[in-house]
């Protein structure tokens, strides 16, 4: 069996350009940044070729977020901390040489953890193994084989172990995305109260409405934390076929919820790289 590792590019571009970001002083009180792209290509093509050593890959794929994010249509403060933030100089162009050197995978309004998380989990007959690459530990929350280059570890993720995780995420939250979880709940409580209670949608709702939110507050939590995974989403037309939903939900709960997406998202294509986002989902 031949194996196929699936690589966060995100990840690459960005390290690789602050790698080869530099300041200069050319005198007392002027300063400039400037990048050397050669550093930063040669940096990657090196990354690469360690983790084929390592994973004892056949082959990879690189995969690059659109500049377009439908969580942003259902959650005006997913990432919305990041917009005021400078990326390094170099960042553009270096994908651009991803894409033209190696080839990247774009989804339409779908991140790169995304767009992994769907090639990890299509196909469960196919003929390679296949190996996500990246730092990010919303990964586990996939069903799948992760390879956390940052610390070295491989992870073989199972179907409870990854639903576990996701609960944990929606109970604990992520800040740093924007989206906060229960207040006073980070992840070693978020374990032990699935540990006590079970981990199940009953454990995750309780924490909720004991400090006053509401299931829509935990749904949302859930669907920012949750990773596309195959049959979701729909790459021809561009649409999310469905979200995440609680396996104790009935169909007609689910069709409700399901709606609402559909409303706001609605197709994946159109421009949300305004400055002001869309209106969060209204329930």
């Amino acid at each position: 069996m031949t194996t196929t590792l699936l690589i966060d590019a995100d990840v690459l571009a960005y390290q690789s350009a602050f790698t080869a970001q530099a300041n200069i002083q050319w005198k007392e009180e002027l300063w400039t940044v400037h990048t050397d792209l050669a550093i930063a290509k040669t940096w990657i093509i090196d990354r690469l070729e360690t983790f084929k050593q390592r994973m004892k890959a056949d082959d990879f794929i690189l995969a690059i977020s659109d500049k377009n994010n439908f969580r942003r249509k259902l959650n005006s403060e997913y990432k919305a901390n990041r917009r005021s933030k400078f990326a390094p100089i170099g960042l553009d162009p270096i994908r651009a040489w991803l894409a033209e050197e190696y080839g990247t995978v774009i989804y339409p309004n779908l991140e790169a953890d995304d767009v992994l998380a769907i090639l990890a989990t299509e196909r469960p007959n196919r003929k390679d193994k296949r190996i996500i690459v990246s730092i990010d530990k919303d990964f586990k929350s996939v069903p799948c084989a992760f390879y956390d280059f940052n610390r070295g570890e491989l992870h073989e993720t199972t179907n409870e172990q990854a639903d576990r995780y996701h609960l944990i995420q929606t109970l604990a939250g992520d800040p740093v995305d924007g989206y906060k979880g229960v207040p006073r709940i980070g992840v070693k409580s978020a374990e032990k109260l699935l540990d006590t209670y079970g981990a199940t949608w009953d454990t995750v709702l309780n924490a909720y409405t004991k400090v006053g939110m509401t299931e829509q507050d935990a749904l949302m939590n859930a669907w920012m934390a949750y990773l596309i995974r195959k049959d979701e989403y729909n790459n021809k037309q561009k649409q999310i076929k469905y979200l995440w939903m609680p396996k104790c939900f009935d169909e007609k709960q689910k069709r409700k919820y399901s709606n609402l997406i559909h409303q706001v998202t609605g197709d994946l294509d159109e421009d949300l790289s305004r400055q002001k986002p869309f209106d969060p989902i209204s329930f």
